[in-house]
This record gives C-alpha cells, structure tokens and sequence, in this order.
C-alpha cells in the first residue's frame, strides 16, 4: 500500500505563497532565522536585492531618501505592488529610526495590498516569529486584495521651497525665534503667522495619526498643523505649513513628507506644506527674495538671541519675580515690529533694552552654575516640548545658558561651503564665503549694542565649534553631535559648572552624542552632565537626575571657584 505523501497544513497555491520579498536590513541572526522558518514553511523567501531595484525611479516622490537602504525598500515596494505573485515581509529592529518614517512610506505604496511587518530585539522568540509568519499566509488563501492602481498626485501635494503669496504661513512654535522668521516673512510679502506653543492637544492629536515612534518635534508639530487644520471654518487650500527640509542622516529631513501623507490621507491636501532645503542654505525659501529675508531674518535672529541671554543671566537672580519676563517681551514685541519694517534700528532697540534690564533689581549672591543647554534645536528652547528642563533647572538653583538659534542659519552657511566644494560648484563657494562675510560683519555690529550687558564671550562661533568637537565627532557628521560637543567644549574653557543635553526619545543623533558624553567628562574634570530624552511622557525619574546632577553642578562650581558674585552693569 502506498504511504500518502506528508502535507503542510498550508493548501494554498504554491504560485501565492512561494514568493515573499524580505524588506527591511539583514539582521543577523534574526535574518537567517526568518530565512530557515520560511523555508520550513514551503516558502521561497527572496532577497530584496534580487528585484530590479534599478528599475525604479522613486525620488520624483522621495527626493528626501537619503539613506540608501530606504531607497531599497521603496523601489522594492512598488515592485511588490505591481506583481501578483509577490507579496512583503518587512524585518525591522526595536527604535530603528529610519524605519520609523519607511514603514509609512511602504505603507503608501502598498495601496491596500497586505505585507507582514516583523520587529525583533534581542529578546525576541522564535515562537513568536512563526506564529506570525503562518498567521501571515493564512491570510493570503483564496482571494486577497492588490494593490490600487497608483494616482497621479494633485499638483498641490507637490512639497514647495517657496510660500505662495496668495495664502497664509504657518510657522510652527519651536522658540520665540519663530516670531522673527515669521516677521521677516510678512517683510518679504508672504502673510505668516505663528502657531501657538505645542500643549498636551497637540500632543494627542500627533500620537493618533503617527506611529508615535517617529521624531518627538514631529510629532508635536504635526499635532500643531492638525489643531490648525480643524478649527471651524479654517480653508487648507488658503494655507501653508512651514517644514525645512534636511539632507541627512538625521530623521529631520523625512517630517515633510510624513506629514503630506498625512494631510493627504485627512482630507487635507489643499494645504501645502512649505519646505526649503538645505543644499544651498535654505535660499530657496522666499522665491526671489532669498537674500533680503535671509538679511532680516540673520540680524532679527541675532537681536533675538541677545535678548534671550539678558533673560537668562538675570532671571534666577531677580528680587521681584516677574520682572524680567515683562522687559522682556516688551522689547521682542519691538524687535518683531523692527524686523517686519526691515530689521532698521535695531541697535536702539538693544540699547534701550539693556537700560531697561540694568534697571531691574538683582541679588548680589553667590554666582549660581552655569549649566549650557544643548542638544536637539526645536526642543531645547521649546518650554513644553522639554518639559519646561529650563525652568526646572533654574528651580533647583542653577543658572542656564541656551545654545542660540542663529547657530543653525550660521551652520547651513558653513555647510554650504563645504557641500559647494565637493560637488564642484564654484559659484556655490563664492556665494557662501560672501554669505558667511556679510553674517559676521552684520553679527558683529550688532552685538556691540549689548557688549556690556551679556556675556557675550560665552558665544562659541560655529567654525570654533567644529575645531573643538574633532575629538569626539568628525565636524562633517551633519547634525546636532558637532554642534553639541563643540559648544560644550568651547563653554568649558569659559566656567561652565554643567552641560545638559536634551533629546528626544530613540533620537539618532541624540543617542550618538549620549554614548561620547563620558570621553567629554572624563577630557573636561569630570564635569557634570545629564542626558535628557525626552517624549512628553511625565517622568519623575528626570526630576531625581536633575536634582542629582544640579547638586553635582553646585560642588564643580565651588570646586573650580566659579561661585564668586557677578558684578552686575548698571547705567
């Protein structure tokens, strides 16, 4: 008698479930794992690679895609979209950045057809791994949705460098600099205006349409655009929403996009999201005009700066509490009005407000420590999306030194430098020195209106920055990790008792710069340093580190005679 044949308990065709591409990045162990089980299974498990990738044009719709596995992914999406006999299992890793934004994009150019995401750790169980892969081709038995025939996009979806004159400009909230790209903006013709600081809404509205794994300032910003957007009455296609763009290896440069598939799949698509890039300086933003507003903006951003510094050397040693918030938002109220009329006189601004700041009451206590603020550009400054980490320091009895704005503008000149000489473009060079000129003249000028009022020597120019940082990052890792190591390193040698780097939760370049802190202590005495990352979750345990490491920062300052009394300047 003849022994039946043994069946998998798959009765599927073979022509379905014999084919799955494996997305994603070769894991390892977990890789080859999947590879064995699949195989175990009676499927064909194919390499992304073996796909005609070069086939693929996808940077009309992901100009952004900078990380070359994710250009992988996508050309390999759309194939799998196309192809009846494919279907994807998609292999990430717990907190992997890039496939934070990705696995939206996949998500898109699937069009409905259904695919398997994986994402394994170090404790991941096989079990667990196949339980999912055959509940995966169960599935995929009998008839199984393809994907939708691909749309052209509206041309309104088109991510733009340039605002249209026509709507209005929404800036979202990082810090009270936002008020001066808004102004000089309005000086440039563009109506804009400045959403409100990011809150707990804004929060929960980003959360529910993102995967709450991405960015923590793209989220929040997303949530700000959507509050926006569904207020009664408001017309998207009247608007535009303001998301520069980046070219990487930061997550940074994927927001815009995220959030046009976001909009799109809300109903939003009228509303254009306004997004200049970084190859060339942002000169792009204010179409025709990108040296007048780049001009206005350069000397509001430094003013702003300015003032921010006499709030915070005062502010913890003000006798009548309040006093120095309402000087302050007098004069950034005046300086928002200068900058829309075209940035003139704002020296007398400056000067009238280091009068009105020197009239102030102060202590004459013991000089509190200096802690610097570093670390990722929209949260530091930003009180909610920190978790009010200023206010908190300044609670506990130290004094902060924020990293100012304008060291990003001054950052994306020195990029454009560089980035001109390696593609050759001559032209490119010579625009950016005399860009890079012109901004130190300007700087200069200004600050000699607040000489005697700030500290200004505690200002570390950004090409300083990128010497001091070689021993911990090279200067052309793009990002955060040099400017945060160069400041650091700078402030050190100016009596600095502390350094506190903020970051959002999973950030990559904030995870960089926290694994290299302890060769920066050990190089700097020992000074003390707090890595915060944070993504507006209530946490005490940051209260506990931040009353441990203010503690620190108060025997380093007494250690290294940095507690003397400020002589305060006074007219």
């Amino acid at each position: 008698m003849k022994t039946p044949e043994k069946k998998t308990r798959y009765t599927m065709s073979k022509q379905v479930r014999d084919q799955l591409i494996l997305l994603g990045i070769d894991l390892g162990i977990p890789y080859r794992t999947l590879i064995k089980k699949l195989i175990n299974l009676d499927v064909l498990p194919i390499p992304v690679d073996f796909l005609p990738l070069h086939e693929e044009n996808i940077f009309d719709d992901y100009n952004m895609m900078y990380w070359p596995n994710g250009q992988k992914i996508l050309a390999a999406s759309r194939i799998i979209a196309r192809d009846q006999r494919l279907h994807a299992v998609y292999l990430s890793n717990f907190r992997c950045g890039p496939d934070s934004f990705i696995l939206h994009y996949v998500r898109d150019e699937m069009k409905g057809k259904p695919y398997l995401q994986l994402e394994v750790d170090e404790h991941s169980a096989d079990a667990g791994m196949i339980t999912r892969c055959e509940a995966f081709l169960d599935s995929l038995q009998g008839k199984h949705p393809m994907a939708k025939e691909r749309k052209e996009r509206p041309a309104v979806s088109i991510i733009k460098a340039a605002p249209s004159k026509t709507r209005t400009l929404y800036f979202p909230y990082m810090c009270d600099s936002a008020y001066i790209l808004a102004a000089a903006s309005r000086h440039c013709g563009i109506d804009s205006q400045v959403l409100p600081m990011q809150d707990a809404v804004d929060l929960k509205l980003g959360r529910e349409h993102t995967s709450s794994r991405e960015c923590f300032p793209m989220i929040c910003t997303t949530g700000s655009f959507l509050k926006k957007l569904a207020e009664p009455g408001f017309d998207p296609g009247k608007s535009g929403f303001f998301m520069p763009s980046h070219n990487g290896p930061c997550r940074f440069g994927q927001y815009h996009k995220l959030q046009r598939i976001i909009f799109e799949r809300l109903g939003y698509g009228d509303a254009e999201i306004i997004s200049p890039n970084n190859k060339h300086s942002y000169a792009d933003f204010a179409e025709g005009q990108g040296v007048r507003f780049r001009l206005v903006a350069w000397k509001g951003a430094i003013a702003a700066d300015i003032l921010g510094k006499y709030r915070q050397e005062r502010r913890p040693y003000e006798k009548n509490e309040g006093d120095i918030d309402r000087v302050y938002q007098t004069y950034l109220d005046k300086l928002v009005r200068c900058v829309e009329n075209g940035a003139w006189g704002i020296k007398p601004i400056l000067r009238e407000a280091e009068k009105a700041f020197n009239d102030i009451p102060l202590t004459s206590d013991s000089r509190k420590p200096i802690v610097a603020i570093v670390g990722e550009i929209f949260m530091r400054d930003n009180p909610y999306c920190s978790g009010y980490l200023v206010q908190k320091l300044r609670q506990l009895g130290a004094e902060t030194l924020m990293a100012p704005v304008r060291e990003w503008i001054s950052y994306s000149t020195v990029r454009f430098t560089r980035d001109s000489i390696w593609r050759g473009e001559f032209g490119g060079v010579l625009k950016s020195y005399g860009q890079g000129f012109a901004q130190n003249l300007i700087g200069h000028g200004i600050e000699s209106a607040a000489h005697r009022g700030v500290e200004l020597e505690r200002d570390i120019p950004v090409r300083n920055m990128l010497s001091y940082c070689n021993p911990y990052i090279h200067k052309d890792y793009d990002g955060d990790p040099p400017l945060a190591f160069g400041m650091a390193a700078g402030l050190a040698e100016t009596g600095i008792s502390g350094v506190a780097n903020i970051l959002p939760f999973t950030c990559l370049p904030g995870t960089l710069i926290t694994s290299i802190s302890s060769a920066f202590r050990k190089d700097n005495s020992q000074i003390p340093w707090v890595d915060i990352a944070y993504d507006g979750q209530e946490d005490t345990a940051i209260d506990t580190r931040l009353q441990a490491f203010v503690f620190q920062a108060k025997e380093f300052a007494k250690k290294m005679g940095y507690d003397a009394p400020r002589k305060w300047s006074h007219n």
